[in-house]
């Protein structure tokens, strides 16, 4: 077996695996720029996250970023090429590819990836690095992809590569070297070639960047000079944008502007200032321009201005350096930047909050309204406020009122609902509100409003439906004698000009269709609790939000979708007949009735940016800039977010019966040999959207006849299909991102081969019955005992279970406990660290107060140790990375917790494939942590030793054996001392929970020998 030693591999797989998750989760606030389209907008703490040196980069200096078919995201870095799939760093270690930095990558479109460096180009053609030797010993710095087929590359050493692929798959290289002109030259004696940056192609025209030349023009191989005024002589950087004007960026002063757009080559225009030098361009999808820079950060333009600025401070570290080499914005576009200390990705579509006023009770937000002028408005426990270019402004005719509802009358009029009464926009003044005069001498208390065939109708709370014409209102249901619950209308629906649906506090649903009000049947089930909201894209599926959760009326049939949370809003997305948005009091959840998989949910809360669990009101807007925009009210504020629409992409990692089976296998359908009737799938999705544990996993298991025998939706990865029958299967598998898009289905076929008829089998079975009717006498003899025997180990077995199950709810508690303290008390303390850059430096007389970078010190001291009774309560590698690496991590994180002057050198072995092998249940693996983590413990506090050593193998009988051997002072296992010792006990007391043997010897050399055995009978107890 392979022994791990230290071994940094194993490192980094758990630093990737636990670590990782945190990093991406670094908070920033985004400096508005001018022309800012949402100045009252702030990033949100998971639109940053971070790949480091940590994550096993082969440096933290990042060239080059590229997206290949499959989503993986290829980094260019001063140590190498490395593959990034959403969860793990590759480092990519090959003969043909040339070593030195990678300062260059594209991707072509038939999958091919280019890629050059100090000292070389090569393509990755169907997993194999091809290098391309007419570049050999050629820095090359830049690759554009002109057409299918095409590549051009410019190197450090003033040559230009032209190169086309051939049909055979080779490549034909055409070359302009410093020989061949003048211009690729510094001095004109030709001894120091021209030193090449950058490329463009405009109307068949190479444009080069040069350090020296500024900007270059190639043309049928004759090379010219650009002789623009101004005119930037180092260039580092061009983009054409879709309009096919050039872009560049330059060296400058910090003070000065590197950016230049060319809509005339010969006069440039110099963009802004205050850039310094520019270093990376690239433009996404919106044709926004992203701009690196060297010490001044990122910036984002729109339209020639600036958009957005981000720097390592205003970001609090989610953009790891002021100093970027490279931009690249992938599929889902996300921008990702590659620095000097790692690369980061910025999600510009993620939720981001904003604050309606500075009350707390004003940020109480019920309900959000776009009207027909494209207006937004929020009614919040404390007035109406709508939002324009500089934030949210609230009117005063409304100042603390409790608004329910609002609506705009056929006329343009807003109409406002309140717990106050009625209000109307005044005609002409756009801010200005009059009050209706009240139906009722108790006042009014409008919970709704909606217009049906023309006509306004108001739910009017303790009266019933009302009819609004110009200023008179008219009670439509109930009649005054009805039951006071139906009186209690709290919400509306009009479905087209069929039926206007009717929700109330107890009373259920019913429907009125302009005459006379009726009640579904199919909704009886709802009498009782508050029906908040209704909603429906189409007739097919109706959406009610209620007291008791989310429902949908599909078919004729009432579906409890949501269940356990308290529903208070609903939007039917309008593009499907089967989504809906649902504001909850656990976050927002996004609902799909899928065909296949039935009801599917995924949810957004705290963790992924919202203010506040708590959610009141949802609003669904559409824009020509964006697909789709989501609004969200929270009791602590509003945020919006811009779903992802890109399907993400699924592979599958592994097939496995009794070997693993390769891609070309599985593609020409498996075949599984008598007596093999098992199957492993294991799969993976990749999205820059959506983080690898969110993601939900969709497996459907057809037979012959296309019967479907096996259906699973979860967030586990792995299909395993046990005992088949013989005959021919089909899989298909799914998967879905955070915003319920599904991937293509990932489809193969298996056979499962019939047994042959056992005779041999079929004789031994005749001779065992022969032999059991011989035994059969003494066999009944021996049952009474036997069946004494079966009832004692029954009851050691049920007395051992309920220890373990005591154990395993203990273990629950302390899951329960940390996640709370993760989930709420960092979130808070993540918000009051935002606060502390608003603190004054000093007070008004002048005397000094609390110091901002102290007060942020103390609170990130206090995170951290929160953190660290988080992962003492729940070790969270147990679950990531598995038992072994746990292990490791509970020694090397016991050292990392000595002073410098008591720190011991340590030894970690581990037998290669060992929790493959074993299996080891996830209870038993807990007590085993709880073990070694408490003797670890125990060598740090007591044993003084300088060398530790722990080993995890399997025994030759199957058996697991964990030893710790330490050099330190040791002790007499047999003393009273130890024998009384509470850890020690601790430990006995864990092993007999599990059927493991614990003990201690003294070793000859000095020091302790710690050992845990759990014989191989036992392993899976």
């Amino acid at each position: 077996n392979m022994k791990r030693i230290c071994n940094t591999r194993f490192i980094i797989r758990y630093w990737l695996a636990f670590v990782s998750p945190v990093l991406l989760l670094v908070a920033i606030t985004s400096s508005s720029a001018e022309n800012n389209e949402s100045p009252v907008s702030t990033s949100n703490l998971h639109q940053w996250g971070a790949v480091t040196l940590f994550h096993g980069l082969p440096s933290n200096h990042v060239r080059a970023i590229a997206q290949d078919g499959e989503g993986m995201m290829w980094f260019g870095t001063d140590g190498g090429l490395a593959k990034y799939d959403g969860r793990r760093i590759q480092k990519i270690v090959v003969d043909a590819l040339p070593t030195g930095r990678v300062r260059a990558l594209k991707l072509d479109s038939d999958g091919v990836l280019w890629v050059g460096t100090d000292s070389g180009a090569a393509r990755l053609v169907a997993g194999e690095f091809k290098p391309i030797a007419e570049t050999e010993g050629k820095a090359v710095t830049a690759i554009i992809l002109p057409e299918q087929g095409r590549a051009v590359m410019v190197s450090e050493q003033g040559t230009v590569f032209d190169c086309s692929t051939k049909p055979d798959g080779s490549l034909a290289v055409q070359t302009i070297e410093p020989r061949d002109s003048a211009l690729l030259n510094v001095d004109s004696g030709g001894r120091a070639p021209l030193q090449l940056t950058s490329l463009a192609l405009i109307d068949n025209s190479l444009i080069v960047g040069t350090h020296s030349r500024g900007l270059l023009s190639i043309e049928q191989r004759d090379v010219k000079e650009i002789n623009s005024r101004p005119r930037a002589f180092f260039v580092e950087a061009i983009e054409t944008d879709a309009n096919g004007r050039l872009w560049f960026g330059a060296q400058t002063t910090s003070e000065d502007s590197g950016l230049y757009v060319n809509r005339d080559l010969l006069h440039p225009e110099k963009v802004s200032a205050g850039l310094g030098t520019v270093t990376a361009l690239k433009f996404d999808a919106r044709d926004d321009l992203w701009v690196g820079t060297d010490g001044q950060g990122a910036f984002r333009y729109r339209d020639s201005r600036r958009f957005d600025h981000f720097t390592f401070e205003n970001t609090a570290g989610g953009l790891r350096s002021n100093r970027i080499y490279s931009v690249f914005v992938d599929r889902e576009g996300v921008a990702w930047f590659g620095t000097d200390r790692g690369v980061c990705r910025y999600d510009s579509h993620g939720l981001r909050t904003e604050r309606v006023s500075d009350d707390a009770e004003s940020n109480f937000t019920r309900v959000l309204f776009q009207a027909s002028d494209g207006a937004l408005w929020c009614g919040t426990n404390r007035g109406l406020f709508v939002r324009d270019n500089a934030g949210w402004q609230q009117i005063e005719t409304l100042r603390s009122k409790t608004v329910h509802s609002i609506a705009e009358d056929p006329q343009g009029h807003l109409l406002v609902g309140t717990g106050a009464g009625l209000f109307v926009q005044q005609k002409g003044v756009a801010n200005e509100f009059s009050r209706i005069d009240a139906s009722s001498v108790n006042g009014d208390n409008i919970r709704a409003i909606e217009i049906f065939r023309g006509a306004v109708y108001i739910a009017n709370f303790g009266r019933g439906v009302e009819r609004l014409d110009a200023t008179r209102r008219t009670l439509i249901w109930p009649t005054e004698s009805a039951d006071a619950r139906e009186r209690q209308v709290i919400s509306f629906h009009a479905e087209k000009d069929e039926r206007l649906w009717i929700g109330t506090a107890e009373a259920g649903v019913y429907i009125f269709d302009g005459q006379q009000v009726t009640t579904n049947p199919a909704l009886s089930g709802l009498q009782g609790a508050a029906v908040r909201a209704i909603d429906s894209a189409t007739s097919n599926v109706l959406w009610l939000a209620t007291a008791r959760g989310l429902y949908a009326l599909r078919s004729g049939k009432l579906l409890h979708i949501i269940e356990g949370s308290d529903a208070r809003s609903v939007v039917a997305v309008p593009d499907s007949q089967q989504i809906a948005w649902c504001a909850t009091d656990s976050g927002l959840q996004k609902v799909l009735l899928d065909d296949a998989d039935g009801a599917v949910t995924a949810r957004v809360d705290a963790e992924q940016g919202l203010p506040s669990q708590n959610t009141f009101a949802i609003l669904n807007v559409r824009s020509q800039t964006t697909d789709e925009t989501i609004w969200i009210g929270t009791n602590r504020g509003v945020a919006r977010y811009e779903p992802g629409r890109i399907a993400p992409l699924l592979f599958a990692t592994r097939v496995m019966g009794k070997r693993i089976f390769t891609r070309e296998e599985v593609r020409a359908g498996l075949s599984l040999e008598y007596p093999q009737n098992s199957i492993a799938l294991d799969v993976a999705a990749t999205s820059s959207r959506t983080f690898p544990e969110q993601f939900q996993y969709s497996f459907s298991v057809f037979d012959s006849g296309g019967k479907l025998i096996k259906q699973k939706l979860s967030r586990d990865s792995q299909l395993l299909l046990e005992n088949l029958r013989a005959g021919l299967y089909r899989i298909k598998a799914r998967a879905f991102t955070n915003d319920l898009v599904a991937s293509e289905p990932l489809t193969f076929e298996f056979t499962v081969a019939r047994a042959p008829f056992p005779w041999t089998s079929t004789a031994l079975s005749v001779l065992l019955v022969l032999a059991l009717v011989a035994v059969w006498w003494g066999y009944r003899q021996n049952r009474r005992l036997a069946r004494t025997n079966d009832a004692l180990k029954g009851a050691n077995r049920q007395l051992a279970d309920t220890r373990l199950q005591l154990a395993s709810e203990t273990e629950a508690e302390r899951r329960r406990i940390a996640r709370d303290l993760h989930d709420q008390t960092l979130a808070d303390l993540r918000r009051l660290l935002l606060l502390t850059d608003q603190l004054p430096a000093t007070r008004d007389n002048g005397h000094t107060s609390v110091e901002p970078i102290q007060f942020r010190s103390e609170i990130e001291s206090i995170s951290t140790e929160i953190r660290r009774i988080c992962e003492d309560l729940s070790p969270s590698a147990l679950a990531n990375v598995g038992l072994a690496a746990a292990l490791e991590w509970a020694l090397a994180n016991g050292v990392a917790q000595l002073p410098d002057e008591q720190k011991f050198d340590y030894e970690f072995e581990c037998d290669e494939g060992l929790e493959e092998k074993l299996q080891i249940a996830p209870g038993v693996q807990i007590q085993i942590y709880r073990i070694v983590q408490e003797t670890v413990n125990n060598i740090c506090r007591h044993a003084g030793a300088t060398h530790v050593k722990l080993a995890v193998m399997i025994e030759p009988d199957g058996g697991l054996l964990i030893r710790l051997e330490d050099n330190g002072r040791g002790f007499d296992p047999k003393s009273r001392t130890a024998r009384t010792s509470r850890g020690l006990t601790n430990i006995r007391s864990r092993a007999s929970l599990i059927e493991a043997d614990a003990s201690w010897s003294k070793r000859a050399e000095g020091g302790m020998l710690f050992t845990l055995r759990k014989p191989a009978n036992k392993i899976h107890v």
